[in-house]
């Protein structure tokens, strides 16, 4: 015959019934269970004891120690964020160091470069007559014609790269800056005239003039309704500074405009 144990109090029955009956309603066996099971499940936290994984967990989510633990991380990574701020700040103002260094190098070599153009020996100024006398004149066709010359390369290094365009191919040895601290520039009129122009203010508008439709073909095409957003940030730039390109075609002088000159003079002093 068949018998089946109870396993906390090791008695025996007849029936599985039997033995359901008993776990569930014997006094004895249940203080057995409840001793065994009591224990099983502790607060990782504060160390109390639940008879459920479920109970425990509840009271985990709640326990005050756990709160306190986790008032105190909150407080740590504060702290971090704090010292982390602080850190960022010192860069930055390390950086702002860094570059006022760099401002004063570049205002001094700047001024040596000054120095040596208002100083020109007589060999200088016998060189840029010479080179004077061979220049050609710009006229606006010559200006357009040189347009399919202007790249997208140009166009993304800025004020620089208009200039680099420049003095490449349509200004190329038909203009020479004779006053560095002034940005003056002499070049040829239509009807080879010899023109001064201080800023450019006569050449720069007719340059720009003549490439701002190419300009802004160039960075329409670059367009794109599935760019993301690092390709839109380029593509931003691109417009703005096709935009100071309209703005210069117009004579408006914004710092894009005293870029292209200082570039373009720079890069025509006889030497």
């Amino acid at each position: 015959m068949n018998t089946f144990k109870c396993k906390h109090c090791s008695s025996n029955f007849s029936s599985l019934s039997s033995l359901n009956n008993h776990i569930k309603t014997a006094k004895y066996c249940l203080s057995v269970r409840t001793s065994e099971e009591k224990i099983v499940f502790k607060c990782s936290k504060c160390s109390k004891s639940f008879t459920s994984k479920r109970w425990c967990l509840s009271h985990e989510k709640k326990c005050v120690k756990n709160m306190e633990s986790l008032e105190d991380k909150v407080k740590q990574l504060e702290n971090e964020n704090i010292k982390h701020i602080e850190r960022i700040s010192k860069q930055n103002e390390q950086l702002e160091i860094y570059k006022n260094q760099i401002e004063k190098l570049q205002d001094k070599l700047e001024n040596i470069a000054l120095q040596a153009v208002k100083r020109p020996t007589t060999t200088n100024k016998t060189q840029i007559n010479n080179f004077i006398q061979n220049m050609e004149p710009i006229t606006r066709e010559h200006l357009v014609e040189h347009t399919p010359q202007l790249t997208l390369a140009h166009i993304q290094k800025g004020a620089s790269g208009y200039a680099e365009y420049a003095l490449e191919h349509p200004l190329k040895e038909r203009l020479v800056c004779v006053d560095y601290s002034r940005r003056k520039i002499k070049f040829k009129n239509k009807d080879g005239d010899l023109i001064a122009d201080p800023e450019m203010a006569k050449l720069a508008p007719m340059f720009f003039e003549s490439i701002k439709d190419k300009s802004s073909e160039i960075v329409y095409s670059q367009n794109d309704p599935n760019m993301d957003s690092a390709m839109f940030e380029q593509v931003a730039k691109l417009f703005n500074m096709n935009a100071d390109v309209k703005n210069a075609s117009s004579g408006i002088k914004s710092d894009f405009y005293h870029d292209f000159v200082k570039h373009v003079c720079s890069g025509s002093v006889v030497e």
